[in-house]
């Protein structure tokens, strides 16, 4: 009976400790998985990780290094890599395309117009094709050899995607006739970092008038000028009053057409303060968005279109009306004489007479 006691306790504890070992094994994988999962919080590849600056620079990353000289890294290394692994298990069409494919991943890391991660949550993600249209390296490869519309059609649907989660038939096609298996085209593709941006406005008040506009505002001012210098019914300039007045309407209005179009002189534009390519993960890049004002070339538009405004008023009224006043219609400056006092006679005054005939 001890005995049976004895045993039965025995298979207990072993059973008891079976299932301890089991959960924390299990535990062990599940925590495992999550962390290749979720590698891309900080590595730059979900196969080997940072395996390629440790090799370069002997030490791991820090978080001050940018994300171009991460990725850059990383395909230099995988390159060379790839290069020295045996392939006599390939076709030589395999071959063939698989040298061709690394001296295309050489130029592309040479080049260096790498895309980053612009919309997907995690801080390091692959991102096949950016917003600014820069490829990924497996999909240079892919537009090199296939063609953009292949690499854009796969970027519609997996733009975010590791490799093994690429379920593309074009895509497949074209990996099973790379010479790369589905573990080496991960090895190459990168976690790119993401980007926010910090916006800082910055109000600028500009006085300068550029050389065009002060160029065509003189000429109409000119015009404006000689037209007003004119009397109405005997222009000087002119064979005929109606020649000067349409002159007038003319130059007035361009006078008013000019310093309308340009009265609003208030322009908004923005300067990006760095390099979406140079970010690593989480990367902040501030930009100025600038509030822009000149005053100066606002009134010299007010000025514009006053004296528009007068030219056309004093123009169309000669010609709606067509008359032929009997005295000049231009501005006089005269010496006068008048009269000063209670109404008793006295030495006339010399005085300056302003006449308007309008």
């Amino acid at each position: 009976m001890r005995r049976t006691m004895i045993l039965v306790f025995t298979l207990a504890l072993i059973l008891t400790g079976a299932t301890i070992f089991s959960d924390i094994g299990l535990y062990h994988l599940k925590h495992q998985a999550d962390s290749t999962e979720n590698r891309s919080d900080h590595t730059v590849n979900a196969v080997i990780g940072d395996e390629s600056y440790v090799h370069t620079f002997g030490e791991k990353p820090e978080e001050g290094v940018s994300d171009y000289t991460r990725i850059r890294t990383h395909l230099a290394y995988v390159e060379a890599e790839l290069r020295q692994r045996p392939t006599g298990h390939l076709s030589e069409e395999q071959k063939q395309n698989r040298m061709a494919y690394l001296d295309l991943l050489a130029e592309y890391y040479e080049a260096g117009l790498f895309p980053y991660n612009d919309g997907h949550e995690d801080p390091r993600r692959p991102t096949f094709i950016d917003e600014t249209g820069n490829i990924c390296a497996v999909g240079y490869l892919v537009e090199q050899s296939a063609g953009r519309e292949i690499a854009e059609a796969i970027n519609e649907e997996f733009k975010y995607a590791f490799i093994p989660e690429i379920e593309s038939s074009e895509f497949n096609r074209w990996a099973e006739k790379s010479g790369f298996t589905t573990k080496e085209l991960a090895m190459i593709q990168p976690m790119y970092g993401n980007i926010t941006y910090e916006v800082e406005e910055k109000k600028v008040t500009r006085n300068n008038v550029d050389w065009q506009y002060g160029t065509a505002s003189t000429a109409l001012t000119v015009a404006n000028t000689v037209y007003m210098s004119n009397r109405a019914s005997q222009p000087w300039l002119f064979n005929s009053s109606s020649a000067a007045h349409w002159f007038g309407f003319a130059a007035g209005t361009g006078s008013i057409l000019l310093g309308a179009l340009n009265v609003d002189n208030r322009s908004t534009y923005t300067e990006i303060q760095g390099e979406p390519g140079m970010c690593m993960g989480n990367c902040t890049i501030p930009i100025h968005e600038y509030h822009e004002v000149n005053h100066a070339r606002t009134g010299l538009s007010m000025m514009n279109m006053t004296a528009g405004l007068v030219t056309v008023i004093r123009s169309g009224y000669h010609l709606l009306s067509d008359r032929s006043p009997s005295e000049p219609s231009a501005t006089e400056i005269d010496l006068t004489h008048i009269k000063a006092g209670n109404g008793q006679i006295v030495e006339p005054v010399p005085a300056l007479q302003f006449k308007w005939n309008f």
